[in-house]
């Protein structure tokens, strides 16, 4: 994928990239997240949970926090972007199995 251009060398820095960069990051936070919840879903998985395990650095280590950051070059704040992905991917839960 073009967006992971630190291992491709391609650069490019298109809002639509940023998002891209930002949303990956994120949705690995988000997933993470879900399946250290006593059901493995993401219905779970609360706001306030999502922000205390951005903050642990320990979990997710390869989740780049800088990377879900890049939301604020795009406009939104953490909480907003945290909110807007969560809901997103509560929406199509069943379809990805949490």
């Amino acid at each position: 994928m073009l967006h992971e251009n630190e291992l491709t060398g391609f650069k490019d820095n298109s809002r639509l990239s940023i998002a891209l960069r930002a949303c990956d990051a994120l949705s690995g936070l988000i997933v993470a997240t879900a399946l250290v919840m006593p059901n493995k879903k993401l219905h779970e998985v609360k706001l306030e949970t999502l922000k205390r395990k951005f903050k642990q650095k320990d979990f997710a280590r390869n989740v780049s926090r800088d990377k879900i950051m890049l939301c604020r070059e795009l406009g939104l704040e953490l909480d907003e972007f945290l909110s807007i992905g969560l809901e997103a991917l509560k929406s199509i839960a069943q379809d990805l199995g949490l």
